[in-house]
């Protein structure tokens, strides 16, 4: 099977209004806080900070954090993060990219870790799920 065969986009690769505008700091967050109130806010505020609105598009802050999490070999946090961004409008051809640069910076380690966000290739010995 070719490798457009496998990552070929669905037939509609419009992108959909995005369905969300703003990002909450992760679960593991409420963890922290339960235990440092104080450190638990401060690192909630961060997150709020960082996806809050700004020069760049939700969804590209969201496809950077992305790559991040592929660098850190983290593949829930791959296919949590690209969900997200799928909401906040990002196309299967923009994810294709993003894996693109992983590969390019992070190697096929972060490749692997991230091509997981796929459904078509998760089970495939790919993305750590």
């Amino acid at each position: 099977m070719s490798r457009r065969a496998v990552l070929a986009d669905p037939p509609n690769t419009t992108p959909e209004e995005p369905t969300m505008s703003h990002v909450s700091a992760p679960g593991f967050v409420d963890v922290i806080r339960a235990r440092q109130p104080e450190v638990g806010d401060a690192v909630a505020r961060l997150f709020e900070a960082a996806f809050a609105p700004g020069e760049l598009p939700l969804k590209i802050k969201l496809l950077i954090a992305l790559a991040i999490d592929a660098a850190g070999r983290h593949p829930n946090g791959c296919l949590h993060i690209a969900d997200m961004a799928r909401e906040a409008g990002a196309t299967e051809r923009e994810l294709d990219e993003t894996l693109a640069v992983i590969a390019a910076l992070c190697g096929t380690g972060g490749l692997a870790t991230a091509s997981g966000v796929f459904p078509q290739l998760r089970g495939a010995g790919f993305g750590g799920l």
